[in-house]
C-alpha cells in the first residue's frame, strides 16, 4: 500500500477544499487539506499552485474522482425565490429602528470618547 499523496484538485479557498474533503472522508477516502498561510495583504507561501491542494492516497485517486464527479452531478442549486412564505410566517425584511434605549446608550458612549479624547489632549498641551 502506497503513502503518496496526490493532488486531486485545488479549489480557490481553503473553505471549498475542506469541504471536499468531508466529502471524501464520508465515502470512506482520506483526504488531505493543506492550507497555504498567508502573510501581509493577502501574499500566500504556496509555491506557484493556485489554490489549495486537496490530496488523496495514490491508489484513491481514481475512486476519489469518482466521488467527486458524482457529488458534483448529485448536488442542487437552492432558488430560494421558489420558496413561498406561509401567511403566519414573521416578515423579516421590514426595516426596524434602533429601540430609544439603545440609541440614548450610544449617544452617551458618543460623549464620553469625545471627553476622553479632550481630556487626552488637554494633557498633551499644557504637559
Amino acid at each position: 500500500m502506497s503513502k503518496d499523496l496526490v493532488t486531486i484538485i485545488s479549489p480557490p479557498t481553503e473553505f471549498e477544499a475542506n469541504v471536499l474533503a468531508i466529502v471524501l472522508k464520508d465515502n470512506g477516502i482520506d483526504a488531505f487539506v493543506f492550507g497555504t498561510p498567508a502573510i501581509g495583504m493577502g501574499v500566500h507561501l504556496n509555491g506557484g499552485v493556485l489554490g489549495v491542494p486537496v490530496q488523496v492516497r495514490r491508489e484513491d485517486f481514481e475512486m476519489a474522482h469518482q466521488v467527486l464527479i458524482d457529488n458534483k452531478r448529485n448536488s442542487i442549486d437552492i432558488d430560494w425565490d421558489d420558496f413561498e412564505r406561509s401567511a403566519d410566517e414573521e416578515n423579516y425584511d421590514v426595516y426596524r429602528p434602533m429601540p430609544i434605549t439603545a440609541r440614548v446608550a450610544f449617544f452617551c458612549v458618543v460623549l464620553a470618547l469625545i471627553a476622553g479624547l479632550l481630556v487626552f489632549i488637554i494633557q498633551l498641551t499644557s504637559g
